[in-house]
């Protein structure tokens, strides 16, 4: 059933993504409580966030929220999953977002078609939680251990500044690491301007079905599970680490750059 809600032409004070700890699985019951909290909340703007493999992607064609669209979300270029992005009614699609891992041609080469295609691409540079994985795909050569993750160092952001700069359409999440405050692109590339971005996930999402490469998320889920404290805060509008500057990442970032 399509949902009977058109979010008001109006101005906005703050932006809502929604599904940011799991994923929107674009079931009714997910769209029947979204609609509830864009009837709830006038001058609250609400995009989802969606895995490319998300089994109900494509009913987001008979409603009319935007979304951002993870379509590498395994580091690895699937052109059956891609072809899922060509689906979607271009007006649902707010930007994709494309997970960088250095010297891999195939996600440069995604990005580049993204571009010409004219989706947005916000590029998120992959980051690991231990040797494992960073060697799986990757090599110690371009990563630094920094605020218990191994992060890309910076000649190899360099090179993602670089091909951003010189590709249209296309940016980088957080790229000043300063968090969302710093960046302010899902504001800008759903409303186009930058407004507080704050996060909710909705309990008729659940827990993410998917098990991506180091998920930020999912670590941390791992973490409470261990310790017996819940694993997700459902149906609170707020703001998280990232969005309010609390991670000690970005805090020294601040001090680097004498912001505190």
């Amino acid at each position: 059933m399509k949902t009977l809600i058109v979010p008001a032409q109006q101005s906005y004070n703050n932006v809502v993504r929604v599904a940011v700890n799991n994923n929107f699985n674009c079931t009714e019951a997910e769209y029947k409580q979204l609609a509830e909290y864009v009837i709830e909340n006038p001058d609250r703007f609400f995009f989802v966030n969606c895995n490319i493999k998300t089994p109900g992607l494509l009913t987001l064609n008979k409603h009319p929220y935007q979304a951002v669209i993870t379509v590498n979300p395994d580091l690895v270029v699937r052109e059956s999953e891609i072809a899922r992005l060509y689906e979607l009614d271009r007006r649902n699609v707010a930007f994709t977002r494309v997970k960088y891992i250095p010297e891999s041609t195939p996600i440069v080469d995604l990005i580049k078609e993204l571009s010409e295609d004219g989706y947005p691409v916000v590029i998120t540079a992959q980051r690991f939680n231990g040797k494992r994985n960073l060697l799986r795909y990757s090599s110690t050569d371009h990563y630094e251990f920094s605020c218990n993750r191994y992060r890309l160092n910076e000649q190899a952001l360099k090179k993602v500044h670089s091909l951003a700069d010189s590709t249209p359409g296309v940016y980088v999440c957080d790229r000043k690491g300063l968090g969302c405050r710093g960046c302010g692109l899902c504001a800008k590339l759903t409303v186009g301007r930058d407004l507080p971005i704050t996060s909710l996930n909705m309990s008729s999402s659940g827990i993410c079905k998917f098990n991506c490469v180091d998920c930020y998320a999912k670590t941390m889920q791992h973490f409470l599970s261990r310790i017996g404290m819940p694993l997700i805060k459902y149906d609170v509008i707020k703001k998280n680490s990232k969005q309010s500057g609390r991670t000690e990442h970005i805090k020294r970032n601040k001090a680097a750059l004498q912001l505190v």
